[in-house]
């Protein structure tokens, strides 16, 4: 879902209020109207909120959808949920 509210971007995809017994992370850049929020239910990405981001929001819904095992990106996303991207171009290299 993505919606525009007086030019605020926010984003939801997948599970964004979280599992029971899952883990979130998540990381406000007040200087630059950002938000972003990760859930996690072991060591898969499934759900995400974002606030005044439009970029790379296709990479957070591949991850979700693909299922894919974070393995030791976990611990990395949930020190800084910006890092999505990365975690994705290291997981899907062939």
């Amino acid at each position: 879902n993505v919606l525009d509210t007086v030019g605020l971007i926010s984003c939801s995809f997948g599970l964004w209020q979280g599992v029971e017994g899952g883990d979130s992370s998540e990381k406000v850049d007040t200087a630059n109207s950002r938000y972003t929020l990760l859930n996690f239910d072991g060591d898969l990405l499934v759900g995400a909120v974002t606030l005044g981001r439009t970029d790379h929001i296709g990479v957070l819904r591949g991850l979700i959808q693909s299922r894919i095992r974070l393995r030791g990106w976990k611990d990395k996303l949930m020190e800084d949920p910006n890092l999505f991207v990365e975690a994705y171009v290291d997981l899907t290299r062939t």
